[in-house]
């Protein structure tokens, strides 16, 4: 076979998983709030709750974006979250506290 059919041949199966790849995340239903959420859920889950870890699935959504922007914006003390709330947009933490209130 010609290299240039081959390319030819890579690039179509390329483009044919990318496009299962969509499909399936389309099915899923992952939106950014989840994926950026996941990041949290390691120290915010029930597990957490015994050593004094706000469970966020408790919370609703409008709770968890007023904490999160009190903490970046230094209007609420904090050991760790406002290192983590400074790296976040309003529509970032809107989508994450979205995620959350789902549960």
């Amino acid at each position: 076979m010609k290299k240039s059919h081959l390319y030819l041949v890579g690039f179509v199966a390329s483009l044919a998983m990318a496009g299962t790849a969509t499909q399936a995340i389309a099915d899923d239903e992952i939106t950014r709030g989840q994926l950026m959420a996941a990041s949290c859920k390691a120290c915010h889950n029930a597990a957490g709750a015994d050593q004094g870890v706000t469970d966020l699935t408790r919370l609703p959504a409008e709770v968890i974006a007023s904490q999160m922007r009190a903490f970046r914006d230094g209007d609420r003390d904090a050991t760790i979250m406002d290192r983590h709330a400074k790296g976040y947009t309003d529509e970032e933490i809107d989508a994450m506290a979205g995620y959350f209130s789902r549960f």
